[in-house]
């Protein structure tokens, strides 16, 4: 398999819900780039689709709001979490992306407590 991403993606898990025509579905936010992000869905999105995605940061009680199109959806291998896919942004904030990226580099840089 080739792969086609142009950009580096860092590890997230966001609660998120995709705002469609008046209608809302739950949704993880998986992974994020300079270009999207991955995401998993209870229920099929279909490709093409221009959509609202609403994150929420730990921590912070406002959330995120990005708009993309939903670039791709593997509805044939749905995992124990849904659907994977993934959305190319067409609209992010600069504050929007600024706390995502905060959160983001907060998890990497911050060092795991040892056990005891």
């Amino acid at each position: 398999m080739v792969e086609r991403r142009r950009y580096m993606r860092f590890d997230v898990l966001l609660d998120a819900i995709c705002k469609k025509g008046g209608e809302d579905r739950k949704l993880k936010v998986k992974n994020f780039s300079r270009e999207g992000v991955g995401i998993v869905s209870e229920e099929n999105i279909v490709p093409g689709e221009n959509v609202e995605i609403e994150m929420m940061i730990p921590g912070d009680n406002m959330p995120v709001m990005v708009s993309g199109e939903v670039a791709w959806i593997d509805s044939d291998n749905i995992d124990a979490f849904g659907y994977n896919g993934g959305l190319k942004f067409k609209k992010v904030e600069n504050s929007a992306r600024s706390k995502i990226l905060d959160h983001i580099y907060s998890k990497w840089l911050m060092p795991k407590k040892a056990k005891q």
